[in-house]
């Protein structure tokens, strides 16, 4: 009788461990003084975003942009009036003296109708010398005008026929001596670094689902 018994609690609990095993979830083991297994199933993870292959490397370039420089010089200037056999005839100063404030803002010179102005802008090194000098010519009607630095032909103010003749008289034909000023733009370069990948990059996701006897998806 009692080999029977032990016999059926074997197999009974052999049974029984078998099929737990098979669920995949609890494992039971009788027979003398027996055990209790609990298996636990891990879900799985997933990570996004992984990005597999590719090499970055850094280097230097030369990169353009645009710059703005503003220059000053002295400089003295001379005016005359061509007429229309192309002869020269002094042009009238519309104020004395030689040298002109940085602050003044108005004509320096102007012309008889039928004559237009031409100037001659030479650098000023304490001494008047108008060799290798710029030449500005204006139209027919136009005076030079000072204004921030900057020499320039603009119309002329409307006066009196005789303005001009008047303006000889009382002040001569002169040279005028100014300081003037010279904003220019131009290209500079500078240095900058730049990343770069070099072979391919696969954006990609894995699932981890926890190894073996885990779920598999």
């Amino acid at each position: 009788m009692n080999v029977n018994v032990n016999v059926n609690t074997n197999v009974n609990a052999s049974a029984r461990a078998g099929a737990s095993a098979r669920a995949g979830s609890t494992i039971v083991v009788g027979g003398g003084g027996g055990a209790y297994f609990q298996v636990d199933q891990p879900y799985p993870t997933t990570i996004q975003g992984l990005n597999v292959g590719g090499m970055a490397m850094s280097r230097m370039v030369r990169v353009p942009y645009t710059e703005t420089r503003r220059s000053m010089r002295r400089v003295v200037i001379q005016a005359v009036c061509i007429d229309t056999r192309s002869v020269p005839h002094p042009a009238a100063q519309v104020r004395p003296g030689r040298d002109v404030l940085e602050s003044y803002e108005g004509e320096l010179y102007r012309c008889l109708a039928g004559t237009r102005l031409q100037v001659t802008l030479a650098e000023y090194l304490d001494e008047v010398n108008f060799d290798g000098g710029e030449t500005l010519q204006c139209r027919a009607g136009e005076s030079l005008w000072h204004s921030r630095g900057i020499v320039e032909c603009r119309p002329q103010r409307p006066e009196r026929d005789c303005n001009e003749r008047s303006l000889l008289r009382r002040y001569g034909a002169g040279i005028k001596i100014l300081t003037l000023y010279r904003e220019e733009t131009y290209t500079a370069w500078r240095e900058e670094v730049i990343e770069e990948s070099y072979g391919e990059v696969i954006n990609s996701a894995i699932t981890l689902d926890g190894g073996v006897g885990g779920r598999v998806f």
